[in-house]
């Protein structure tokens, strides 16, 4: 009988579909254990611990079954569930990539707060790379990631959520010894319900001002130069609605990886002890560090002059009255530092601040670095000098 060519290719291409998805399947398999134990390895040089019942592999797909975490400066172990790490990879010269790392919602409460419960909903890594086993480059040291996210964020007290805040990410550009490193914090939107205030005096202050209830966001971007340590916070914003924005930024050097090491080591051995020598191990980290500037910004959004009419009310007076004092109060209160130039530049700026408020800005910018140690030494020998050696200048509406 003559062969069927029809059917002959058709077994054949059956035949060579089945060896593709054999091999397709071979070369695309990823060790889930190795990947597991990656993670945990540089999670833990991050000082903290992840530890998991086991290990389920499913392609390029890497389940840590009932996985337990804990982190730095958080006593608490909270379990995480069935953590997820899909599009696993190998890298060439060793090493896993990973394309996002998932965590089950989790709830926990901290230490102290019997009635208080933390929720975090929607966790999600993007673009995490494990460095190889045995790798010797410092950032190999690093837990790396692209972008991190939580969805959702919830303190409940005493049964009402007293703070919440959604959409929290974090960007980070890749890791590198030769260029800064770009990254940025988001928070889209946070409240915070102030209603159930203790103290009489506070409360009675929020519900008059119409602040029982604040909402708002946070921006923060800025740049990291690993070979030197040089971190620049340019942008750290705390925008409340209908009261006013906290801008903050800073400039240091000396955050090198070393100096995080020893952060982490200090932050481990800190627990249990009192905190006079907490202090003292924070200061001798400081001394690694030098400042090159910072500044503290506000700009109003009607906080301002809602705070003076409430307190003149209170004083039963009238709002100008209240700006008058300040503008007489403020220079000489400023010139106890010892500083005349300083006292007139300040009493200026609060008074045309106080008449217009927009904004009133504190800025700090030395002619060179200064080291840290040589700002504590100079806070306790002569706290006024600090001004000149720092470069402290007060503006305001600008």
């Amino acid at each position: 009988m003559r062969p069927n060519p029809v059917k002959s290719g058709l077994r054949l291409l059956a035949a060579t579909s089945a060896l593709v998805v054999v091999f397709a399947g071979s070369a695309y398999a990823i060790d889930g254990n190795a990947v597991a134990a990656r993670l945990k390895a540089v999670y833990t040089e991050q000082g903290g611990v992840l530890e998991y019942s086991n290990v389920e592999t499913n392609g390029t797909t890497v389940v840590l079954k009932d996985a337990k975490v804990s982190t730095t400066g958080i006593k608490e172990t909270f379990n995480a569930g069935d953590v997820t790490l899909s599009d696993v990879s190998d890298v060439s010269g060793g090493g896993f990539k990973v394309g996002s790392l998932t965590v089950p919602d989790v709830s926990f409460s901290p230490e102290g707060e019997d009635k208080g419960t933390i929720k975090l909903e929607g966790i999600a890594f993007e673009g995490i790379t494990l460095p190889a086993e045995g790798a010797t480059e410092p950032l190999a040291k690093f837990l790396q990631y692209e972008k991190a996210e939580i969805k959702h964020v919830a303190f409940n007290a005493k049964g009402k959520d007293v703070f919440v805040a959604d959409a929290l990410t974090a960007t980070i550009s890749p890791l590198t010894e030769t260029s800064p490193v770009a990254f940025t914090t988001n928070v889209e939107s946070f409240k915070a319900d102030l209603s159930e205030v203790e103290d009489p005096k506070t409360k009675e202050a929020l519900t008059a001002l119409g602040y029982e209830t604040l909402t708002g966001k946070i921006d923060m971007n800025g740049t990291w130069n690993v070979a030197d340590g040089r971190l620049n916070i340019e942008k750290m914003d705390f925008i409340t609605d209908d009261a006013g924005t906290l801008g903050v930024k800073l400039d240091i050097s000396g955050y090198t990886l070393d100096f995080i090491k020893g952060l982490q080591e200090a932050t481990k051995n800190m627990e249990g002890k009192p905190d006079d020598a907490q202090g003292m191990a924070m200061l001798g980290l400081m001394q690694q560090l030098s400042f090159t500037g910072a500044s503290i910004r506000f700009e109003d959004d009607s906080v301002t002059y809602k705070a003076l009419d409430y307190v003149a009310k209170q004083q039963n007076a009238k709002r100008e009255d209240l700006i008058n004092q300040a503008k007489a109060i403020v220079p000489m209160a400023a010139a106890q530092l010892g500083d005349a130039e300083f006292a007139q530049t300040l009493g200026t700026a609060v008074g045309e601040y106080l008449d217009d408020p927009k904004t009133l800005e504190i800025k700090a910018a030395p002619p060179k670095s200064v080291p840290f140690a040589i700002i504590a030494a100079g806070g306790m020998a002569d706290p006024k000098s600090l001004l000149k050696t720092l470069g402290v200048t007060v503006i305001a509406n600008q």
